[in-house]
């Protein structure tokens, strides 16, 4: 099977502007776009009842997540037009970063070169190094997960849902202990907070315990971070998320407003993996489970299956929009990946049934329970 370079960006927008979004992919001609339901979590403050103290809880707002394969050369460029359209800058909004994959597929993807070709690397570029933590966890876990992120006012949590596979189906009967349903909590933060966040993530969610689930890290580049941890009645010209905002520009990075020591090693506990990989294996709905089963069979461990939306942007296409398919996340060492290539392509996944492909990614680091 042939290999691709590409970059993939995600776009987490709130619905409000998903539009504007969908209007620059219908500009550049996408010819392939995948899309999930998810939400943004912030703290909002609520008036206490007979004018007592406000209460402070954790409130959601209804976001899509746009998944997006664009040349590496036109990534900034992409994520720029992006920003700008939706006005992803404003607190709120949503955010917009990339990082570089290897695909497997039968074809490269057919883009425009006419319509990306005012889209120069590096041209005004205004994305910066971050790291993205993605933490799986049982249905009902995410929101007090969510909460104590939003309380350390690093990051605005995205959420979406999804279905567990892996140690619950070799437990037998004991499998009805850990529920199927599964919770993806996405975080977006500057790379040098990324020990003390995973190091909280791990110890809320209790990850080190088994069944509970696990988080791993990548790196990423950002063009726009969704920096509204909460909201409320605005009492001044700007908000505070506008002024950090603004002071992260005139300083040329967040670097300022760190947490975590410069010199803070991990705190996470649980077994902490190293020379990863993430395998995505994107196809249509209803057959991804049959590749994921064949996979663990080759020596991977979980994954949690999600449902997207295949979009096509282009003009003409057959199937632009509400097209089912389904995607996984294997995070495997670096040593299985060819194995598990071989084997999922030998059950189909590139055939005309599946009509699937597999996205290939750096993978920094996961902690889950040491078994």
């Amino acid at each position: 099977m042939n290999s691709w370079d590409y970059a993939r960006i995600t776009c987490i927008a709130d619905t409000n502007v998903a539009a504007a979004v969908d209007g620059v992919l219908r500009d550049l001609a996408l010819p392939e776009v995948h899309v999930q339901r998810a939400k943004q979590l912030c703290l909002e403050e609520r008036s206490g009842l007979a004018g007592l103290r406000p209460r402070i809880q954790a409130a959601e707002d209804r976001a899509d997540l746009y998944r997006a394969l664009v040349p590496r050369e036109r990534a900034d460029g992409v994520m720029r037009r992006l920003s700008d359209a939706a006005d992803l800058s404003l607190p709120g909004r949503g955010s917009v970063f990339s990082e570089d994959v290897v695909i497997r597929r039968p074809e490269p993807l057919a883009f425009d070169d006419e319509r990306l070709s005012e889209l120069a690397s590096g041209a005004n570029a205004r994305s910066s190094a971050h790291t993205a933590l993605c933490c799986i966890v049982q249905r009902g876990m995410a929101a007090p997960l969510a909460a104590t992120v939003l309380d350390m006012g690093l990051c605005v949590p995205a959420v979406s849902y999804g279905e567990g596979m892996g140690l619950r189906n070799k437990l037998g009967l004991l499998r009805v202990t850990i529920p199927v349903e599964k919770e993806v909590m996405y975080c977006l933060v500057p790379a040098r907070d990324a020990d003390l966040v995973e190091g909280v993530l791990v110890h809320k969610a209790r990850l080190d315990r088994p069944g509970q689930g696990f988080v791993y890290r990548y790196p990423v580049r950002a063009a726009a971070v969704n920096l509204r941890v909460s909201r409320g009645r605005r009492r001044h010209a700007a908000t505070m998320e506008q002024v950090i905002a603004a002071m992260d520009e005139l300083r040329g990075s967040s670097e300022w407003r760190r947490l975590a020591p410069a010199r803070a090693g991990s705190a996470s506990g649980g077994k902490q993996l190293g020379d990863l990989r993430c395998l995505s294996l994107v196809a249509e709905e209803g057959t991804v489970g049959d590749f994921v089963r064949a996979a663990m069979d080759a020596g991977a461990g979980g994954a949690t299956l999600v449902p997207l939306e295949r979009r096509s942007y282009t003009e003409g296409a057959s199937d632009r929009f509400g097209h089912a398919r389904e995607t996984c996340d294997l995070i495997i060492p670096a040593t299985l990946v060819d194995g598990i290539l071989d084997t999922v392509a030998g059950r189909g996944l590139f055939g005309p049934e599946a009509q699937g492909f597999a996205e290939l990614s750096a993978v920094e680091k996961a902690v889950t329970y040491e078994g």
